[in-house]
């Protein structure tokens, strides 16, 4: 029988996941919508984006395999990972972005590019799957498939203006960073390893 508590791991870690989710990927939705807006099939699109989307998944969830081999009281500073890599993003941030080519049209190239692209994605996740409990992790997962959902609808439905918007492209460098260090944060505080 499922508990108060239960629901309540579920639905915040599911809460959780499409703002890490969109703070990390303003830069794939550009990417997208720049492929959308182009040359790129729509069908490509949409099977790039979810093959990408699956992969990067299923990578941030063998983060789990962490919890089996590291014990429990140092769990918890796994959230050094995501918070390292925002401030990392931070002080690099001037380096130039990558860019989508308008000739990586095929589906396979798609969901390369983006998962190449995605490192922040998985960075951010994968400790939430190694120190979160049964419950914790099917909110991951569901809070995952309904971000990528939106983020695809998005992609579809505003793919030229979206393309085009270079106020978008600097809130998603600005937000990613600060959402990766939130990640890193909330998984330190939320383990044993803030008791001393």
């Amino acid at each position: 029988m499922l508990t108060a508590d239960d629901w309540t791991v579920f639905f915040t870690a599911a809460g959780l996941v499409p703002f890490a989710y969109a703070a990390t990927n303003v830069d794939n939705l550009l990417i997208m919508a720049s492929l959308a807006a182009g040359s790129a099939e729509r069908r490509n699109v949409v099977t790039g984006f979810l093959a990408a989307s699956v992969a990067v998944l299923a990578i941030s969830a063998t983060a789990i395999l962490i919890d089996y081999l590291v014990p429990d009281e140092l769990i918890g500073y796994l959230g050094l990972v995501p918070l390292s890599f925002g401030v990392y993003i931070l002080l690099t941030s001037g380096s130039p972005g990558s860019s989508a080519s308008a000739r990586q049209t095929t589906w396979p190239a798609i969901a390369g590019l983006l998962l190449a692209n995605s490192t922040d994605t998985m960075f951010a996740l994968g400790p939430l799957f190694a120190e979160s409990g049964h419950f914790a992790r099917i909110g991951l997962v569901a809070g995952f498939a309904l971000a990528a959902c939106i983020w695809l609808l998005l992609i579809l439905s505003v793919s030229s203006k979206v393309a085009q918007s270079r106020t978008l492209s600097r809130l998603g460098h600005w937000l990613a960073p600060w959402m990766m260090i939130f990640v890193g944060l909330y998984i330190l505080l939320d383990t044993g390893t803030d008791v001393v």
